[in-house]
């Protein structure tokens, strides 16, 4: 069991590191801008993260920090032209962070915080 907010952000890293390869993460670490990772692998890795950790992620909708992974190609390649007239469309591009921090707080609460 995690304890500490060192021991979270400790066993955060070894996980992240030993899944993507890669290292030198800090909390703001976006999983989408920062990792490259498409909606479609930020949901299985967060599927490992939460089994790992024991992080109950019943509230937890992806479509809120990526509202765009659930458009239609037609109606992505819309909000995109729509993008420099519209905010919402931008809204709907670039969604919400999903970072590091949050999945260490998450790990803290062992839940994720409803939105």
């Amino acid at each position: 069991m995690i304890v500490t907010e060192h021991q979270a952000w400790d066993a955060l890293l070894t996980f992240v590191e030993a899944l993507l390869g890669r290292n030198h993460f800090t909390r703001d670490t976006d999983l989408y801008h920062d990792l490259d990772l498409n909606p479609d692998r930020i949901s299985a890795f967060l599927t490992e993260w939460s089994a790992a950790f024991d992080v109950d992620m019943r509230a937890f909708d992806i479509t809120h920090y990526y509202p765009a992974s659930t458009l239609s190609l037609s109606r992505l390649l819309l909000t995109v032209f729509k993008t420099p007239f519209s905010r919402a469309s931008r809204d709907t591009l670039g969604g919400c962070q999903l970072t590091l921090g949050m999945l260490e707080a998450a790990m803290l609460g062992g839940k994720w915080p409803a939105s």
